[in-house]
């Protein structure tokens, strides 16, 4: 089964816990499943709208948009409650992260975790190479950062390896 309601690495993955993997897991199958169903539907609404002689006409495409933002909204809101579910599930803080040299809050939006991990990486290390290898080495960055951890991670590995 291929995950895209979140994007998360496989290194964030196998951290997750068995409880934390199953809601994830039940959260694309959601996803498949509302997909699936806008396809059918979309299907079925053309099939009618041919057999009615009207699919040349306008309503098509602003059913089909119709049909796709309803979609859309109905997966943001799947993908929102497993992100919240994520944040705040099963954490206790951990040693590891009582001695990270940056603030370590989970009640922080990820964007504010984002930019003081960020910052914190910048500000001390001033070789990009070191600054990516230690942000690899960081026991607490993946579960901190959730989705976020991969576009960070991109922008370290481009610095160090440009």
């Amino acid at each position: 089964m291929t995950i895209d309601i979140i994007t998360y690495t496989d290194t964030q993955f196998a951290e997750l816990s068995e409880e934390q993997l199953l809601e994830v897991r039940s959260a694309q199958l959601k996803k498949n499943k509302l997909t699936e169903n806008l396809a059918k539907n979309l299907q079925t609404e053309k099939e009618r709208l041919v057999k009615n002689g009207i699919f040349t006409s306008n309503i098509w495409s602003l059913l089909q948009e119709k049909l796709t933002v309803e979609c859309e909204a109905e997966i943001t809101t799947l993908r929102e409650a497993l992100l919240f579910y994520l944040r705040f599930s099963s954490h206790a803080t951990t040693e590891e992260e009582k001695n990270s040299p940056y603030v370590v809050d989970y009640s922080l939006a990820y964007e504010d975790r984002l930019d003081i991990v960020k910052n914190y990486y910048e500000a001390t290390y001033s070789d990009p190479i070191v600054r990516y290898d230690e942000f690899l080495a960081d026991p607490v960055v993946k579960q901190y950062l959730g989705e976020l951890y991969a576009p960070l991670h991109d922008v370290f590995y481009a610095a160090a390896h440009s």
